[in-house]
Order: C-alpha cells, then structure tokens, then sequence
C-alpha cells in the first residue's frame, strides 16, 4: 500500500490577516507526522465560497485526506460544511443527535438557543459525524468512492486538539505504514552554522533516522527524526544518534526534548534544591517572566524584581548600602549578591540592558558571584537585545549549576 499523503487546509479570514497565530497548523503537522502520514502542503484560505471550493478541490487533487480546520459555527461566515458538501456532491441534512446535544447544551447553561445554531447539527449526506466534547460544533468525515477524505475539525484548538486526539488520529492510523518519532537537541553557544558542522557526517550520511538543523534567536536545535514500525521501535533508533550528538556538542547541549532553556534550569535548580531569585533592568521583565511562567516554577522561584535601572532595585532592597558599581558588570554582580542577601535564597540572576542593546548578567551562587557582559548588533532591535542577555544569563547559570553537581560527583 502505497504511503498516504495528507493536506492542511486551515479557514478563516483572521487566519489569512494574521489577525490570530496559527497554532492548528503546527498541532496537526506535529501530530500527521507521528502517525507516520505524508504531509506536503499546508494551506490558509479566508471565508470566501469560490476561493475555499478552489482550495478544496486542488487539495484533493493532490492528497488522499484533507484535514480542515475552522468554519463550522452558526454564523453565515462559517461556510466550510456547505463547501465540502457541494465538492463531494452531497445534500446538507439534519443530524438529530446533534440537534438534540445542541438543545441539551443550551438547556444545561440555561440559555434560548438562537434558531441559527441548527445550522451546527446539518451535516453532508453520510458524513461520519464526529462529537465535541469541548464545544458545540460536531467535526466530519466525508468519504469518497475512491478513498479521498475530508475531515473537518472546529477552528478553537482546545476544541480541535481534543477532538483530533480522540476521534481523527484513530481514523487515520489505520492507514499510517509505521511510526514516526522526534527528538529535540537543544543546543546554545554554538550557531546552526558551526552546529550542522560539527555534525555534517550525521546530517548527511543519516537516512533512518534523519537530522535537522534549525535555529532560532539566542539558539539552535537539532532534529533527529526516526520512523519505525512503533513508536518503541523509533525511539530506540534515535538512541545511538542522540547519544553521539552529546558527545560531540558537550555542554553546549542545554536538553533533549525539553521545552526551553528555563525549562532545563528549573530541573537543575531543582535537583541542587535552590531557590532563584531574579532582579533585571531594561528586560521588561523577560526574565522572570520566562522563568516563572514554569509549572515546574513554583517553590523554584523566590520574589523577583523589575526597574529601569539596577539602582532603582538596589534602593528597595538595600536602600542603607552604597551605590553599585559604576561598569555595569560589576553592578549586576552587586545586585546578583544583594538579591541572595536580603531575600536569603541561594541563587540570585541580575541582568541590565541599556538603550544602546548593551548587556550584563551575573550569577550569585551561595555568596560567589560571576559576570559578563556583551552587546547586541546594531541592526537588531531591542527585543532581540533583551532575549539575547535573558538567554546568556540563563546559560551562565546553567553552566554554574553543572560545576556544582560536577563538584559534587
């Protein structure tokens, strides 16, 4: 059986604008791959009845299942039923159950349920009617003689992924040919240039599993994908490669299938039993923002301040003491000592941007404080200066962390 190929076809014309972030798109790529399907096209088409039809029809032209997502509501802007039903030559047609889980909605949060809202129960002519537990509009499956689907999906992801997860990736694994399972090396300190070549062999010669390269501000990432007959199968492929990657990247390697860097300090905060405190200048408070939105966070992060200026922050928490030092290095590694003395925690982070995207950070680790500083080019604005020195200031504690554990070995 040759491999199935699948489409996104995502609706809506606040997609189209950019007026909402396209977070569907990812979900489903993410999970279409797992499943071991093709994915080759991904498309964004706004709530117009002969662009949505064009769009349709060449997706089916192209792939074996069409997964849509959005345009199922009671508005007369929700269209995207009415479209597929008119490419697959079907009638509209009532759905009692849905109707009646409609009325039992309405009657639960005792509200009239408008008359539009009948519109969500019709569904295309022998569609396979799929429920939502997280809303109101069902989802859908329409099949043709020739094996060509359509699976329509609401636009909220909450709505979405729950119904993907419990109705559609079912549907579609029994035509998947194997697994497909990835790997995340995330990697700081080194760009994806001089990454890639320190892997080259890896990248080039790997066939199964594969590499990728990517890169983002303030790091870079790996890749290693794997397809086997289960997941077990897969993951035990990607072992041997993600083993070498570590070897050959050493510290520069910040986690493997962690979601960021704050992430993996929290795990080594974790284990060497600290609290952190943050006190930041000119970050608009990136870096405790980071930190603590981590559900890993609490009992991990102890009270953290943001000013304009690290002496503004010194004047709250020491307002008997002298002023910082004058080179900002050396007054963020003040701060970084202020913090774990007057707060009494053991770990304190001090980081300070200015408006011309200079930078420094210093780390304080039970009364040993080190810092550097740094400034980003001077094309890229400050946002990029602020998530560069949040980075390097994270990195360095990182690194801290590691030779406390590595003393402690």
């Amino acid at each position: 059986m040759p491999r199935k190929r699948c489409e996104i076809l995502c609706v809506g014309t606040e997609l189209l604008l950019g007026d909402i972030l396209n977070t569907n798109a990812r979900f489903l790529a993410q999970e279409v791959s797992q499943l071991g399907l093709d994915l080759y096209y991904q498309t964004v088409v706004g709530d117009n009845e002969r662009r949505m039809e064009e769009a349709v029809r060449l997706a089916l032209s192209r792939s074996d299942f069409l997964l849509i997502t959005g345009g199922l509501g009671p508005t007369s802007d929700d269209i995207t039923k009415d479209v597929v039903a008119r490419v697959f030559d079907r009638p509209m047609v009532m759905h009692e159950p849905s109707l009646k889980a409609l009325k039992a909605f309405y009657e639960t949060v005792r509200r009239p349920m408008p008359k539009n809202n009948e519109r969500q129960a019709l569904a295309p002519e022998g569609a396979t009617v799929l429920e939502n537990p997280q809303g109101t509009a069902p989802g859908y499956i329409v099949e043709d003689a020739s094996g060509h689907a359509a699976i329509l999906m609401p636009g909220p992801p909450r709505e979405l992924q729950a119904m993907f997860r419990t109705r559609v990736a079912p549907y579609l694994r029994q035509f998947s040919k194997g697994m497909i399972f990835s790997r995340m090396v995330r990697v700081i300190g080194l760009g994806e240039s001089r990454m890639a070549e320190m892997l080259e062999d890896l990248i080039v010669e790997g066939v199964n599993p594969t590499l990728a390269p990517y890169a983002r501000e303030g790091e870079a990432f790996v890749r290693v994908t794997a397809r086997g007959d289960s997941q077990e199968e897969a993951l035990s492929l990607t072992e041997p490669v993600v083993e070498e990657i570590l070897k050959r990247l050493g510290r520069h390697v910040y986690g493997v299938d962690v979601e960021s860097l704050e992430a993996a300090l929290a795990i080594l905060l974790n284990e060497a039993g600290l609290r952190l405190a943050i006190g930041e200048a000119g970050t608009a408070g990136l870096a405790a923002s980071r930190f603590m939105a981590l559900p890993a966070a609490k009992g991990l992060a102890a009270p953290s301040i943001s000013a304009v200026s690290l002496e503004e922050i010194k004047n709250l928490l020491d307002p008997e003491g002298s002023a910082l030092p004058d080179t900002p290095e050396a007054a963020c590694a003040r701060m970084a000592q202020t913090l774990c003395r007057v707060l009494d925690v053991p770990a304190g982070l001090a980081l300070t941007v200015n408006e011309k995207r200079q930078y420094a950070y210093a780390v304080c680790l039970k009364g040993r404080a080190s810092s550097l500083g740094g400034a980003a080019p001077s094309q890229r604005d400050m946002a990029y200066a602020r998530t560069q020195a949040v980075q390097n200031a994270f990195d360095m504690l990182r690194h801290r962390l590691l030779d406390m554990e590595e003393a402690r070995v």
